[in-house]
């Protein structure tokens, strides 16, 4: 069974794995290619919306020299909030690319798999699971801070920390999981069910996302990283579901 230091070495092994083979390429290079546009339009947005936001949240009588302390917290709260939205927007737009790199990486690995939906069906399939993962992810954060209000409130940081790991190493698992028509509860059983290796692999992934934009661009080795740590464990933890 792969361990925790393993598992942080799934995201690197994805990206190798793409990259030595090119007929997963044109799928990287479109999920590629949209986050790039959408991170682009984004920026371009907050350059010219700027100006506007200073105005809104700066009295006028505002000192000249907190101006730029102003600007520089407002630039890096806008920029932390706009990675945070086009990542989400980023994968539903990405979807389809990614799940048919999943299906064709997996088929490489010798699997047979169900019938492919088509584009529509898997953009819906994107929407509802993205919707569905950030309603769960969001309503237990939201929980949590209730503990910064009681005596526990110390357990707060670690603990939504842990659940945040496991968030993305399912964000990422789920698709090769979704692409053999996994139920929905039997997904979430994997991550908690193979702690370790889930994750050493979403610790790797959250600490890419720390390096401003890498995750964001590399999401094809996130992916790929996800679809190899499922067949990895699945060689030592049949039957799993």
């Amino acid at each position: 069974m792969p361990g925790f230091f393993e598992g942080l070495t799934y995201p690197f092994r994805g990206l190798a794995f793409v990259a030595n083979r090119r007929e997963l390429w044109k799928y990287a290079a479109g999920a590629f290619a949209l986050n790039l546009i959408l991170f682009t339009a984004g920026f371009v947005a907050l350059y010219f919306a700027m100006p506007h936001l200073m105005k809104a949240v700066t009295p006028d009588k505002t000192p000249s020299w907190l101006l730029p302390v102003l600007k520089g917290i407002l630039w890096l709260v806008a920029a932390a909030l706009s990675l945070i939205l086009f990542t989400i927007v980023g994968n539903l737009v990405a979807g389809p690319f990614l799940d048919a790199m999943t299906e064709r990486m997996l088929g490489l690995l010798g699997e047979t798999l169900p019938p492919s939906r088509g584009l529509a069906s898997a953009f819906g399939r994107t929407v509802v699971n993205q919707s569905l993962k950030l309603l769960i992810f969001g309503s237990v954060q939201i929980l949590l801070l209730v503990l910064l209000v009681t005596p526990f409130g110390f357990v707060h940081p670690p603990l939504a920390g842990f659940l945040t790991v496991l968030f993305l190493a399912l964000e990422y698992v789920d698709y090769p999981l979704d692409a053999r028509r996994v139920a929905i509860p039997s997904r979430f059983r994997f991550v908690f069910g193979h702690l370790r290796p889930s994750l050493g692999f979403g610790a790797a992934c959250l600490a890419l996302s720390l390096v401003p934009f890498v995750l964001y661009f590399l999401l094809p080795a996130a992916v790929a990283g996800g679809v190899l740590l499922v067949r990895d464990v699945e060689k030592v933890a049949r039957p799993w579901p």
